[in-house]
């Protein structure tokens, strides 16, 4: 697991997942149902990419967003540090 701090670690993870499923990135864009532009700036950071279209690569391609407060890790409990 991941923690994403910026757009460009969101844009790796992405790109790391679309590699171990052995997609280039056309191919996957076809699939994830975006356009390979899109797929090519998220995949590089760039922080103006629209949220929505984020989230549906994220679920097609198997990621989850998981948001907890800062300083939790996954599985703690809410309000344990």
């Amino acid at each position: 697991m991941s923690t994403i701090h910026t757009p460009e670690d969101l844009g790796r993870a992405v790109r790391d997942a679309r590699t171990a499923a052995g997609l280039d990135q056309i191919t996957a864009a076809g699939l994830l149902g975006v356009g390979p532009r899109f797929l090519s700036e998220l995949e590089r950071g760039k922080p103006t990419v629209r949220l929505h279209l984020v989230l549906r690569v994220l679920e097609r391609l198997g990621l989850e967003l998981d948001l907890r407060p800062r300083g939790q890790g996954a599985g703690s409990e809410a309000g344990q540090p």
